[in-house]
């Protein structure tokens, strides 16, 4: 079950599906046996999912992916490409994991999905990592892929139209992009934006920093989400600025956008509150909410996680 508004039967525990129940059951075992993710260097996360190992499903490499290395204004970055003949639109993806792990072609078999059922280009981001590439290393490879596909979309795939959307941090990176875009007045080919269980405020939400009892265990944790920002931000920036909590920015004008986040998420405020000030501002925005899931839910298949990827799938046709 899912609820595309924000109402109270949403946050009811009865309203939580079996499903979500059991994937929630299989997540707190896998995760009760073994070391608690923020203990773990970030080097050796990144090995274990290369490896095939940790939490996430490994996804095998696709062969119809092409790696790409795409320059603007002296900026170089590399991308990882799923082309089609005569696509629709183009997805603008950007990775999540803190900012500190992840890749490319880590989703692989997700994004050829993406490509084939929407008829679409995917364009994937290869973004440098903290902590060896701190704030603003990620957006600003993320922001030169944005500006190189805008200049170049017509020839390099003959479409113009642009959607732009990640996971968590790519989320995050989705949001800081589109100020950055907005700010150079180039937001004409984006034509609508999904935001899947993004942070948004580099100053922790209530739901982030809630205290848990000593049996609850989440797929992101508090620890993990304060050590992903630490490292991140190591230190030297203001939290209130747009392009560190994309939240703080001026929200007008934005394209379309798609909030997904489930209620268990410690960044469901995160959802909740930029969705409601993408609204604020005038710009047009829908949510999923779904009672009981926890952040990364989507990366499990289920009847639920099925349900809400064809939600997402009929948002971005319906802006396309």
């Amino acid at each position: 079950m899912i609820y595309t508004s924000i109402t109270p039967e949403a946050f009811e525990e009865s309203n939580i599906s079996e499903d979500i129940h059991q994937m929630n059951e299989h997540i707190h075992s896998l995760l009760s046996n073994a070391p608690p993710s923020h203990e773990i260097p970030f080097d050796v996360l990144q090995d274990i999912r290369r490896k095939g190992g940790g939490l996430l499903a490994f996804q095998t490499y696709s062969d119809r992916a092409e790696n790409k290395k795409v320059e603007y204004d002296n900026r170089k970055v590399m991308i990882r490409i799923f082309n089609q003949d005569n696509p629709k639109f183009i997805y603008l993806h950007i990775h999540g994991g803190g900012h500190c792990i992840g890749a490319a072609d880590m989703q692989d078999q997700s994004l050829e999905k993406i490509s084939k059922d929407l008829n679409c280009v995917v364009v994937s981001v290869e973004y440098r990592l903290a902590p060896n590439n701190p704030f603003p290393a990620a957006p600003d490879d993320c922001e030169t892929a944005a500006l190189w596909l805008i200049e170049n979309s017509e020839n390099e795939f003959n479409t113009e139209k642009i959607i732009i959307g990640g996971e968590s941090a790519g989320a995050n990176l989705s949001a800081v992009t589109l100020q950055r875009l907005k700010n150079k007045h180039l937001l004409d080919k984006i034509k609508g934006v999904n935001f899947v269980y993004g942070s948004y405020d580099a100053r922790l939400t209530p739901s982030a920093v809630r205290k848990k009892s000593s049996e609850e265990i989440f797929l992101l944790s508090y620890e993990m989400i304060k050590k992903f920002r630490d490292s991140y931000f190591q230190g030297n920036e203001n939290f209130c600025l747009p392009d560190v909590s994309p939240i703080q920015g001026d929200l007008s004008a934005m394209p379309p956008a798609l909030f997904t986040v489930g209620t268990r998420d410690l960044l469901l405020d995160d959802s909740l509150f930029m969705y409601g000030r993408w609204l604020s501002y005038g710009s047009k925005a829908e949510i999923i909410i779904v009672p009981g899931a926890d952040h990364a839910f989507d990366a499990f298949p289920s009847k639920t996680t099925t349900t809400v990827e064809n939600k997402i799938g009929e948002f971005i046709k319906s802006v396309t």
